[in-house]
């Protein structure tokens, strides 16, 4: 029997369950847990949700039980694939169990950041993660003030807010020095933002040049989502190895040094200057020659961070690791 009448367009979740066969307390696990709800029934309440065109009411639900089931992800740029592992593994991990992922962008302003936070906690979210830590004291005392779980990403905080999954940025950057040295470069430098994790990769690549003996490094700050190609040439003269904050910048250096025929495509004598990034970008591994890097282990991170949300039990700071990929470009 169809429960619905032609003056009642909105389908109730006791019309889903009378039509699907089950009890209205399922119907509610599906919207809310459905992991913890056979396949079998899931799909066959999923069906009927269609069938009636049934869209479950978050806001009743969340004003009944104080939960917003949503999570809050900031990122600084959704314009650079180099965030997605992350994005995706922590949705992976959080959708299925029925949270819904906010996600919002900061694009490296500081402003911006806070008005976001702010922005998102206004909604309840059950927990806030992002990449790196807040730009300000003002976007850190809002988190602390939240009493919700706070996961930072991609870097590893010596006090976090609260919990913190991601990696060694100054290690990240010294492993690269490191290798540079060793293959007998001599005139180093480093491209990219003015982030503090680009920062971190930064002093870790100076600190450790410098204690091979070599000389100062090259710095050069990047505009806010520039391509390394271009003017940057001509800022560097004589280097013979840069080391490109993320895989974005790096590959737009080498589209500029294959012009000035300053890079030679696949295997062979050494690039006369090297170029190695930090991401491992498919894009990367495609070009020729291939893009040496720094390799982020951007889905594990954003599995932990997830399980930090959700759990309070274990460890609150996760390293993930990274690893220095050598390919064709250094």
């Amino acid at each position: 029997m169809d429960t619905t009448r032609p003056d009642d367009p909105s389908p109730t979740l006791a019309a889903v369950a009378e039509r699907a066969g089950v009890s209205p307390i399922t119907v509610s696990r599906v919207v809310r847990l459905p992991a913890l709800v056979k396949p079998q029934t899931r799909v066959r309440v999923e069906a009927a949700m269609r069938e009636l065109g049934y869209v479950p009411n978050q806001v009743a639900g969340s004003l009944v039980t104080a939960r917003s089931n949503a999570i809050g992800v900031l990122v600084p740029t959704i314009a650079n694939s180099i965030f997605a592992d992350t994005v995706q593994g922590l949705s992976d991990t959080l959708e299925p169990l029925g949270y819904a992922v906010v996600l919002a962008q900061s694009r490296y302003d500081h402003v911006r950041e806070d008005r976001i936070l702010a922005a998102l906690l206004a909604r309840r979210p059950e927990a806030l993660i992002m990449v790196g830590s807040p730009a300000t004291a003002d976007g850190a005392r809002l988190l602390r003030q939240a009493r919700i779980p706070v996961v930072e990403t991609w870097d590893l905080p010596e006090e976090p807010i609260d919990a913190v999954a991601g990696f060694d940025n100054y290690a990240a950057g010294a492993a690269v020095a490191s290798h540079m040295a060793a293959q007998g470069r001599q005139r180093l430098a480093f491209i990219g933002g003015d982030d503090p994790r680009a920062g971190r990769r930064w002093l870790g690549f100076r600190d450790t040049a410098l204690a091979a003996g070599l000389a100062m490094p090259q710095r050069l700050i990047l505009e806010r989502d520039a391509t390394a190609a271009g003017t940057v040439l001509a800022r560097l003269p004589k280097t013979d190895a840069v080391f490109a904050a993320n895989d974005a910048h790096a590959i737009g250096l080498m589209s500029g040094l294959r012009r000035a025929g300053l890079l030679r495509d696949g295997p062979g004598p050494a690039q006369p200057v090297a170029v190695i990034g930090l991401g491992d970008l498919e894009m990367g591994r495609l070009i020729a020659p291939t893009l040496s890097t720094v390799r982020v282990h951007g889905t594990a991170i954003g599995k932990a961070a997830a399980g930090l949300t959700l759990s309070r039990a274990g460890p609150r700071r996760i390293d993930l690791g990274f690893k220095l990929v050598l390919r064709e470009s250094g």
